[in-house]
């Protein structure tokens, strides 16, 4: 019985191949850190370096749970890096602006199992940001949720705004013990 034995050689530089840089033209597709905490409501601490690029430290806003609605924001010295709103009982109008104003805010659509709703572009004081809004049912309300973050081209921010999108509607569920049901009345 003949044994045969195949030695490669290869060559082994001197220093390590650094990873390549993120391609800005094909953003990273990943998935959003769905678990505790929650900053804002919705947001998985988890994931606020993932989706913004950004590692320092930040301040978060209060998240007091109000019966009708509320606003938060966490941000760090220079900007903000997330902003959250939600609504309990928000009129058609409301939504119907939004998407106005979205259409011509390089807009991409949401699933519909998430209600009604637009991702879009979105500025404050110079600085770029991805926003969502969708206007959807839990329970016998129409309710609203938003959620805006800092833009970072290295992230296929669409997929993750649907992403959060999704976690926040489950966590507003279980923050007014309700059904989140789809798109609202028509009404």
């Amino acid at each position: 019985m003949a044994v045969a034995v195949m030695v490669i050689a290869a060559c082994t530089p001197d220093k390590p191949v650094a990873d390549p840089l993120p391609d800005p033209a094909r953003p990273e597709r990943g998935s959003v850190a769905d678990r505790p905490p929650y900053l804002c409501y919705f947001i998985p601490q988890a994931a606020v370096a993932d989706l913004t690029g950004y590692t320092g430290s930040y301040r978060v806003g209060d998240d007091k749970r109000d019966p009708v609605g509320h606003d938060c924001v966490i941000s760090n010295e220079e900007q903000s890096l997330f902003i959250t709103s939600y609504d309990v009982t928000r009129s058609r109008k409301t939504i119907d602006r939004y998407l106005e104003w979205a259409k011509e805010s390089n807009p991409a659509e949401l699933p519909e199992k998430l209600g009604r709703g637009l991702i879009a572009d979105f500025e404050i004081r110079a600085n770029p940001y991805r926003t969502v809004e969708a206007w959807f049912r839990c329970g016998s309300n129409d309710s609203l949720i938003a959620i805006t973050v800092k833009r970072n081209p290295a992230r296929d921010q669409d997929h993750d705004l649907v992403q959060l999108m999704e976690i926040a509607q489950r966590r507003f569920a279980e923050m007014f013990t309700c059904e989140p049901g789809g798109p609202p009345s028509t009404e």
